[in-house]
């Protein structure tokens, strides 16, 4: 320990190091949350698109088109 400390106080590449160390930590957190967000929007509206085929609210043609176009996001 005596390594990371320097007459009482941390050094720079210790505060620097570890500054970065969060950092990555934030970014990776916020990239995985991102895409959590997408993929439950996405599962979501396939699924209201399939209740409302079953409930026979749209046509067959038109199901086909909206899965397609949401699978394409």
């Amino acid at each position: 320990m005596t390594g990371l400390l320097q007459g009482g106080e941390v050094n720079d590449l210790t505060i620097t190091l570890g500054l970065i160390v969060v950092l990555l930590i934030a970014w990776v957190f916020l990239r995985r949350m991102g895409r959590r967000e997408k993929r439950t929007f996405k599962s979501t509206s396939l699924r209201n698109l399939r209740q409302r085929y079953l409930k026979g609210e749209i046509s067959d043609e038109e199901y086909e088109k909206q899965k397609e176009e949401l699978s394409d996001q």
